[in-house]
C-alpha cells in the first residue's frame, strides 16, 4: 500500500514529523515500511502560463508556444498534442538538468528558435499520467506563474510503501493510517470538511425507468448512469498512478 506525505497531511498535521520518525513510528505500530522517498521537482522548473499556441510553419506534429514563466514570455517548441488544450504547464527553463545528464539548453527545432521544454510528469520523475504533457491544475495549490515547482508538496511529496499484514485491515485507507499515527505521535486528527463540486464536471447523465408487468404488485426501477467527460483534477490523477 502506497501512502504520501501530503495525503496523509490531510489528516494530521505531521509537517513537523521528521521522515526518518515517521519511518519508525510506522514501523512501531505494525506497519512495516518497504520504502520510504522524498521525491524532488529539478531546479528551474518552474510554473508557465501559455499565452499563445500555433502551429509550426515546417512541421504538422510541433507547437510554437508563447509561455509567460513570470514576468518573461519564452517562445518554447513543444511536440505534445495536448499542450493546445493547456492553461498552466510545467516548464524547465535554460540550464534546468532532467534526469542525469540533461541539460535545458537554447535550441531550434526546425527552423524555429526554443527556450525551454514543456515537461511530461515522467520527465518530472513522477509517474506517468497518460502521452502528453503535464497540465496543472490548483487541486495541488494556488498557481503561481514563475513559482518552481519543487514548492509545491503534493507534487514534491514523500512516498511511502506500507506492507500490510492480514490482521491490520483497519489501515487499508489513508486515514486508517493517519488514526493510528495521531494516537502514536500525539497529534490530533483534523477535521475534514468536503466540498461539494460543481455537477457539471461529473459528466452527463441519463435515468432509464423500467417497470414490470400489472401482473405483478408494484414496479422495478433500474437506474444506468452513462458517464461523459468526466474531469479528474491533477491531485487525484497524481494519487491513483502512485
Amino acid at each position: 500500500m502506497i501512502v504520501t506525505r501530503a495525503w496523509l497531511n490531510n489528516f494530521i498535521d505531521i509537517s513537523e514529523v521528521s521522515d526518518d520518525r515517521l519511518y519508525k513510528t510506522l514501523n512501531s505500530i505494525g506497519l512495516e515500511v518497504d520504502s520510504i522517498k522524498a521525491h524532488t521537482i529539478p531546479s528551474k522548473v518552474v510554473i508557465g502560463k501559455i499565452i499563445s499556441c500555433e502551429k509550426h510553419p515546417d512541421a504538422d506534429k510541433l507547437n510554437v508556444c508563447q509561455i509567460d514563466i513570470g514576468g518573461v514570455t519564452r517562445q518554447i517548441v513543444c511536440g505534445a498534442s495536448n499542450v493546445v488544450h493547456a492553461e498552466y504547464v510545467a516548464v524547465a527553463t535554460i540550464g534546468a538538468k532532467l534526469g542525469d545528464d540533461f541539460e535545458i539548453k537554447h535550441a531550434k527545432l526546425r527552423g524555429v528558435e526554443s527556450e525551454g521544454m514543456v515537461c511530461s510528469s515522467s520527465e518530472l520523475g513522477l509517474p506517468s499520467m497518460g502521452n502528453g504533457i503535464l497540465i496543472l491544475d490548483e487541486s495541488i495549490g494556488e498557481l503561481i506563474v514563475g513559482e518552481e515547482l519543487n514548492s509545491y508538496k503534493k507534487l514534491a511529496d514523500t512516498i511511502i510503501e506500507i506492507e500490510l499484514t492480514a490482521n491490520r485491515g483497519d489501515c487499508l485507507s489513508i486515514y486508517g493510517v493517519a488514526r493510528d499515527l495521531s494516537a502514536a505521535l500525539q497529534l490530533p486528527l483534523k477535521s475534514v470538511e468536503y466540498e461539494s463540486q460543481n455537477l457539471e464536471k461529473i459528466g452527463l447523465a441519463r435515468v432509464a425507468e423500467l417497470k414490470a408487468s400489472s401482473e405483478i404488485k408494484g414496479s422495478l426501477k433500474y437506474v444506468m448512469a452513462d458517464i461523459e467527460d468526466i474531469y479528474t483534477s491533477l491531485l487525484i490523477k497524481l494519487r491513483l498512478a502512485f
